[in-house]
């Protein structure tokens, strides 16, 4: 197993700056993912590190030695691409058994390797298949496996699920997720695909603009955003406007006084957004004292959850709660916001 340590890496492309400074260490056996919009970075950060793209500023260590210089086949990296790459021509064993035969392994050791690293991604039995006689998700897990059996000291992986389906899609995130668990290796995974990360990550990494916005466990990237950008790039969220009210850490808002967390504190006076996740509002026709009343503008149903659009005063809220629906479109409602679930951000 690896540490990659990031440090101050920076990217241009003629004036544009595609990854502006950015630091960040992988520890050993770690899975992290690169999450943000196209054009964020995180590809580039991904092609820096493997060794695609030439630095303009920054290090890059493995185990403390900096591979900056080192040409890709001198990194020993595992890399798997969006569109697997496999060579047509060669059958599964061939595809597998080329990074060892470039390295100059016996071949006893890479029939040995290219057999055990089969079973691990169960294929096994298929080595003398072409990659055109196999589904999208065997086709992936080749390239995983390719990506495998020559040991690299890190594996990346550049949107590797993009291209199939979503019940394969959903699959292929447990497979994967597990199989990097059993072999320990450090990971860096790069999605726009938020349910890929918040899923199969340690830590999720949110990018924009060729910066970390937010470096933290999957919880707390969507619990506790670090700004409201991230809160809106991550899930869904009700943003609220108000200011921090003197005395007990609450906020004013147009909804009223909402209690927060102490957690999030903040001077009084300062004016900030209140993250309401829509899972954390409660929708009921009794009556309460701190309930806040509405009335339904839309509803959807998604199958595990109803999403439902609530009007209060001037602002639209977004509530999801189980099936089966209990409020239809014009009906008036109570709405309680849980304390616990709420977070405030510096308002930008």
């Amino acid at each position: 197993m690896t540490t990659v340590s990031i440090q101050s890496l920076v990217k241009r492309y003629g004036g544009a700056t595609a990854v502006d400074g950015i630091s960040l260490d992988i520890a050993h056996g770690e899975f992290i993912s690169l999450l943000g919009p196209s054009g964020c970075g995180k590809t580039t950060t991904l092609k820096c590190l493997a060794g695609f793209e030439a630095i303009d500023q920054g290090r890059i260590l493995f185990d403390g030695r900096d591979v900056a210089p080192l040409p890709p086949e001198q990194r020993d990296i595992g890399m798997v691409f969006q569109n697997y790459a496999l060579f047509p021509h060669m059958t599964v064993a061939g595809n597998l058994a080329f990074g060892l035969e470039m390295r100059g392994r016996p071949k006893p050791e890479i029939a040995t390797r290219v057999a055990a690293v089969l079973d691990l991604v169960q294929l096994g039995g298929m080595g003398a298949r072409y990659p055109r006689e196999l589904s999208g998700g065997q086709q992936q897990r080749v390239a995983l496996a390719r990506a495998l059996v020559i040991e690299p000291k890190i594996l990346l992986l550049d949107e590797p699920l993009a291209n199939l389906d979503a019940t394969l899609r959903d699959e292929m995130r447990t497979f994967i997720r597990d199989l990097q668990r059993r072999v320990g290796i450090s990971t860096l995974y790069v999605t726009h695909d938020q349910a890929e990360a918040m899923t199969m990550s340690d830590r999720v990494v949110v990018m924009f603009g060729g910066q970390i916005a937010q470096a933290a466990a999957p919880e707390t990237v969507y619990d506790r955003p670090a700004s409201e950008a991230v809160a809106r790039f991550v899930g869904q969220a009700n943003i609220i406007a108000g200011v921090v009210s003197p005395g007990a850490f609450a906020v004013d808002s147009p909804l009223g006084r909402l209690p927060m967390p102490q957690q999030a504190q903040f001077a009084a006076g300062t004016r900030v957004s209140v993250i309401a996740r829509p899972q954390a509002i409660a929708l009921t026709t009794a009556t309460s004292a701190h309930a806040l009343r509405g009335t339904v503008i839309a509803r959807y149903f998604h199958g595990a959850f109803i999403d439902h659009r609530i009007a209060v005063g001037d602002q639209v809220l977004n509530v999801q709660v189980a099936p089966p629906a209990l409020h239809e479109v014009g009906d008036p409602v109570a709405l309680v916001l849980d304390p616990a679930r709420l977070w405030a951000v510096a308002t930008p």
